[in-house]
């Protein structure tokens, strides 16, 4: 366990509470008094175990967002504090660490982890308000976890009225990257099949056929994968999965030579710019960014984000990680349900309220708000979405589509 205070760095010393003052901030906790006792969070992610390479420096994002809100005096005159543990990459984990965390006093918790669904049930039963990105299962949006607040949509991990959802502009890129036959490749996880599954069953609306469905095998090896998709005439491939399993496709379909157009979800990441083998390898193939900080005129929040995060922990530029980007907006989650709760914030009035809000953008971030009303139901995804999908040219992610997409059904449930 680390106790990470306003203006240290992710390498705090780990400190032990005494139970006395366990007690004391427990108390606190579940209603923040005029005493200004510091507003606990608690943090929990995947620091070791199998899930670990994924959120390596990920707190940083949280640690920005809630640095740069305690150099303004924090809420209402309480200063936040961040807590942190890991899971180690388990559901079991998750729950032990979640529990550790409510006897520390955390008054919220910000989980940024594959794992968060292991401590679920009994946050919920706590009253505990969560906030992160709904990236490990449909729980986010299903009753009665009203207390849980996802930062991304839910459209293609939680199931509405028997189906997983998704958008038209998925099909649409597809059409104009000239992909008639589209394989996909996905990791063995349920999320990323739902994923997989609906992008099928929408993109047949646009004249593309299902040419192959191919679970990453546990070897890593993909040339019969490759001799498939050779064999069937497969003119497009969608890779759900890690970078490293893009980059062998990559190199794989080159030395095939399959003419493929290749849509990497995980594409948009700074360690490829730091591989030159690598980089070579995905020269022509497609990504998406959730925030695309390497934009020439990045947007007023986007460069707000940069900054703090330069500012306030050691972040050594480039491009973060998808988890350092959720971390940060799930901390400005948890401090707009903090100001939305009230001078004496209780966690009854955080949910309560901030359950009430539709159109949440994390200060400009998002295009698309987020909807936090109408919980565990459709009326939570909005009905049309934005986004660019870039092609790597060189060192550069260049703009090659913006499409729009209108809400339809996916795969069923």
């Amino acid at each position: 366990m680390r106790k990470i205070v306003p203006g240290v760095a992710r390498a705090a010393v780990a400190v032990l509470l005494a139970s006395g003052v366990m007690s004391t901030l427990s108390a606190a906790s579940a209603s923040a008094s005029t005493s200004k006792a510091p507003i606990i969070i608690g943090y929990i992610t995947d620091e070791t175990g199998a899930a670990a390479s994924t959120y390596i420096n990920a707190i940083q994002g949280a640690q920005a967002r809630i640095d740069a809100q305690n150099a303004i005096g924090g809420i209402n005159g309480h200063k936040l504090e961040l807590v942190a543990e890991d899971d180690q990459s388990t559901p079991t984990g998750n729950s032990t660490a979640a529990r550790l965390l409510v006897s520390k006093g955390a008054f919220g918790i910000i989980e940024d982890s594959s794992g968060t669904f292991g401590a679920a049930r009994y946050l919920q039963q706590q009253g505990i308000p969560v906030v992160g990105a709904s990236v490990d299962g449909p729980e986010w949006g299903q009753q009665p976890n009203t207390n849980m607040f996802s930062i991304v949509d839910l459209y293609s991990t939680t199931p509405f009225n028997g189906y997983y959802w998704t958008y038209s502009s998925s099909g649409a890129e597809l059409k104009a990257l000239h992909v008639t036959k589209l394989a996909q490749v996905v990791f063995n996880i349920s999320s990323a099949i739902n994923a997989a599954d609906t992008i099928f069953a929408q993109a047949k609306s646009y004249g593309v056929s299902d040419c192959l469905d191919a679970l990453l095998p546990s070897s890593g090896n993909l040339n019969p994968t490759v001799l498939q998709m050779k064999q069937l005439g497969c003119n497009g491939v969608e890779v759900l999965s890690v970078l490293s399993t893009c980059i062998t496709l990559a190199n794989d379909l080159n030395q095939a030579d399959v003419k493929a157009k290749l849509i990497c979800a995980t594409g948009y990441d700074q360690s490829l710019l730091n591989q030159p083998s690598a980089l070579a390898a995905m020269q022509g193939t497609y990504t998406t960014a959730f925030l695309n900080v390497l934009a020439k005129n990045p947007p007023p929040a986007v460069k707000l984000f940069l900054d703090r995060l330069k500012k306030y922990t050691s972040f050594g530029g480039g491009i973060p990680s998808d988890n350092i980007e959720y971390s940060y907006m799930a901390a400005d989650v948890m401090i707009n349900g903090l100001k939305l709760a009230g001078a004496n914030p209780t966690r009854k009035a955080f949910i309560s309220n901030l359950r009430k809000v539709s159109n949440y953008t994390a200060e400009g971030l998002l295009t698309t708000p987020i909807i936090f009303s109408h919980f565990g139901t459709l009326g939570m995804i909005p009905k049309k979405s934005c986004g660019p999908l870039l092609e790597i040219k060189g060192k550069d992610f260049v703009p090659a589509l913006n499409v729009c997409g209108t809400l339809v059904k996916g795969s069923k449930a």
